[in-house]
């Protein structure tokens, strides 16, 4: 599929010789679509996104991102693939406490060779969160750190968004208002967001669902 941003075949990851976490996956991912990788604790939810986005290697297949073949890529390939194209979300925000708001944003542009050229004000004020914008990342809510963690893995603007259980330590108010910048993300920037979770009555939001379960994975 040309149009394919994202195309997963026959994808296995193997531990020590163990039962595979993922057996023989394969599904492709569109431009502007918001993917939800559902299924319990340890199918393997985790190891897909990590792989999608170079942080593991699988054991066989083929991982194509925006075109390009990541299974043969280097360490140093890698990590530009990360800087230039996929953003990450994690369900613990992962923002550095002792930094503002902004200065977390702003992390990511440290090293890429991208201007900052009032990207981190445009970010702040998209994602509604320009009024904390100088306080620690120590002194802000879940909700607001979430918004903020979504900004700094826009900052580079990369293509694909990766999130793992992005709303996994939200409440229901805080978790519709992320959802709501998911779809932000797809209207205002054409990013394809790739989410991981294990909340059925997420997969509203989806244009594709992708199930796991025993290794395998079914779409629909």
């Amino acid at each position: 599929m040309p149009d394919s941003v994202i195309q997963v075949r026959e994808l296995v990851k193997k531990y020590n010789g163990r039962t595979p976490v993922l057996d023989g996956v394969s599904f492709a991912v569109g431009e502007k679509d918001l993917v939800m990788v559902y299924g319990m604790s340890g199918c393997g939810k985790t190891t897909l996104l990590n792989i999608i986005g170079g942080l593991d290697r699988p054991t066989s297949g083929e991982v194509m991102v925006d075109g390009e073949s990541i299974v043969g890529l280097t360490e140093d390939g890698l990590a530009a693939l990360r800087l230039e194209k996929v953003g990450f979300v994690f369900q613990d925000y992962n923002l550095l406490p002792d930094l503002t708001v902004r200065e977390n944003i702003a992390l990511p542009l440290r090293f890429s060779k991208r201007k900052e050229e009032g990207r981190v004000d445009r970010l702040l004020e998209t994602f509604g969160i320009k009024g904390i914008a100088d306080e620690t990342a120590n002194r802000i809510s879940g909700g607001e750190a979430q918004r903020a963690a979504v900004a700094r893995a826009m900052t580079n603007e990369p293509r694909i968004i990766l999130a793992d259980e992005p709303t996994g330590n939200l409440d229901e108010e805080n978790t519709e208002n992320v959802m709501g910048i998911f779809g932000l993300l797809r209207d205002e920037f054409g990013t394809t967001v790739v989410m991981a979770t294990h909340d059925k009555e997420l997969a509203a939001h989806a244009t594709k669902r992708i199930v796991l379960s025993g290794g395998k994975a079914t779409t629909d």
